[in-house]
């Protein structure tokens, strides 16, 4: 949800709904997986499944249990297309608990 006066987004832990757009800067229609890499604020790391949004853009949409620690994320986009299987630069959020 983004902040009413700034616009600026701010997570909570607990949200569910939240709209994750990664760009790759590359043309990722060809991709045959796409994936979110996550690093949790407690070093556990998940994979997010993603899905194609316009030409180089990836979303994903959080749900129950993806935000379930306040503190810092870092994410990787992953994609698979033929010739090509690798990462993308790492993005970092923050993610509050309650009430901050």
């Amino acid at each position: 949800m983004a902040d009413s006066c700034t616009g600026e987004s701010k997570y909570y832990v607990g949200d569910i709904g939240t709209k994750i757009i990664v760009d790759t800067c590359t043309d990722c229609t060809a991709a045959t997986v796409r994936r979110l890499v996550v690093l949790k604020p407690d070093n556990t790391t998940v994979t997010w499944v993603a899905t194609q949004e316009g030409t180089t853009q990836i979303t994903y949409t959080t749900i129950l249990g993806d935000f379930d620690q306040a503190g810092d994320y870092r994410l990787q986009a992953y994609l698979e297309i033929a010739g090509f299987h690798g990462y993308g630069d790492t993005a970092r959020f923050r993610v509050h608990a309650r009430f901050t």
